[in-house]
């Protein structure tokens, strides 16, 4: 067998710190069974609460036995007092590894999902990363999913009119031969529609790992979203020596970046 038709398996986990170390070379070839256990995501809170008191957790339940939830990941919808489970929600497929659940008004919870990546030679023309998706599910029913177009994806963030902030970051090689790093970073902005989502803003935050998004008030405007971002990498525009960014986004969607040295 020829050693550049392996293909491997990874788990990558959104955190700049980690993906820096591991993306600022070559991709490691990193080798996994298949079928590994989908998780929440290690760091993150894993608990939300409704404003009725119901108990949204991300879980990954024992596995007794193989059968159809085998690995994978489960939201539980708990009674504040009883602790009964309410409902539950099985991901669909194996290996995915979950955000922080949030929680809306009308009780949806949203959650970010990454899968397993696969990945071959850095040239190698079937070379994937799957993409992250949003999730919206309410009593125990998947109402929508996003998909977007990048690998890594932050957890959400609920702003006071009800969309959802979620950022966004891809990697890829710098040139032919590669270091890998962070190719391009965005930010999204999503309305709950019932059955499906549409996308309100996407904004371009340049090739940086980011940070989750944090809505907070601003001195001048309703509201104001908070993101920062690390400049990685190396070669012309691939963020080497930039430093850190902060991000302040306003109802408008202008961005006003503030560099940080």
């Amino acid at each position: 067998m020829r050693l550049d038709s392996l293909r491997y398996k990874a788990h990558f986990v959104f955190l700049p710190t980690l993906l820096i170390g591991i993306l600022g070379g070559m991709l490691p070839p990193v080798a996994s069974a298949q079928g590994m256990m989908g998780h929440p995501l290690m760091g993150e809170e894993a608990v939300a609460t409704g404003t009725d008191g119901t108990i949204y957790v991300v879980a990954s339940p024992v596995q007794r036995r193989m059968g159809p939830e085998f690995g994978r990941v489960v939201l539980f919808a708990l009674a504040p007092t009883t602790f009964r489970v309410l409902w539950r929600y099985v991901l669909e497929d194996e290996d995915l590894v979950a955000s922080r659940p949030v929680v809306g008004a009308d009780g949806t919870v949203y959650l970010t999902v990454s899968e397993t990546m696969e990945f071959g030679p850095p040239l190698d023309p079937s070379t994937t990363l799957r993409n992250a998706r949003l999730l919206a599910v309410r009593e125990g029913t998947l109402k929508w999913t996003y998909e977007f177009d990048a690998p890594f994806a932050s957890h959400p963030a609920l702003g006071l009119d009800g969309l959802i902030f979620v950022t966004t970051s891809a990697v890829g090689p710098v040139g032919m031969s590669g270091p890998w790093t962070f190719s391009r970073a965005s930010f999204f902005a999503l309305e709950d529609r019932g059955t499906s989502s549409s996308v309100r803003a996407r904004l371009d935050l340049g090739p940086r790992a980011v940070s989750a998004p944090v809505v907070g008030s601003h001195p001048t405007l309703q509201w104001a979203v908070y993101v920062t971002g690390e400049g990685t990498g190396m070669g012309p525009g691939m963020g080497m020596g930039q430093g850190t960014v902060l991000f302040i986004i306003g109802p408008d969607f202008r961005v006003t970046p503030v560099s940080l040295r």
